[in-house]
């Protein structure tokens, strides 16, 4: 079956698996293959390949707008981790409390923590820039700060 993947003969290895597309599917994304997911797709489209490839590809809008998912614990952390790239904490909190994953809660964590912190530092340079004498300086580094504080966001 993996050897039948590796050389991209999809047709055998549905047959192989009794014409169930989603075993092979789901071997694909696993790989992380994003080139053969998106030769997989085109062939045996499906909910579960839209979902995976939107995810490898970084659609989160796309990965979001797919129904009928086949959810499983790894998708469950794809979905949190989407909701997360497009800012939505909560619901990627709602998403990781369908599985147990103390790394997935963590970067929900740090990221809410490091979000908070970006708000306290713009609060911060506004109010610097709102001042008659304004420390350029304290400024300068306020928004050095809240760069950093936003590619940490970003790098999550």
């Amino acid at each position: 079956m993996s050897l039948l993947v590796d050389q991209k003969k999809y047709e055998e290895a549905v047959k192989l698996q009794g014409n169930h597309p989603e075993v092979v599917e789901s071997m694909i994304s696993k790989k992380g293959d994003v080139s053969a997911l998106k030769e997989f797709q085109q062939t045996f489209p499906s909910s579960n390949g839209a979902f995976d490839l939107a995810y490898h590809e970084q659609r989160w809008e796309d990965m979001m707008r797919q129904s009928g998912v086949e959810m499983t614990d790894k998708r469950y952390e794809m979905k949190a981790y989407g909701y997360l790239k497009l800012d939505k904490v909560k619901e990627a909190k709602e998403e990781a409390a369908h599985i147990q994953n103390q790394e997935l809660n963590q970067k929900i964590e740090t990221y809410e923590k490091t979000k908070n912190e970006v708000e306290e530092t713009k609060k911060q340079v506004e109010e610097e820039n709102k001042k008659d004498k304004k420390d350029e300086n304290k400024i300068k580094s306020l928004t050095d700060q809240q760069k950093k504080q936003e590619e940490l966001l970003k790098n999550l």
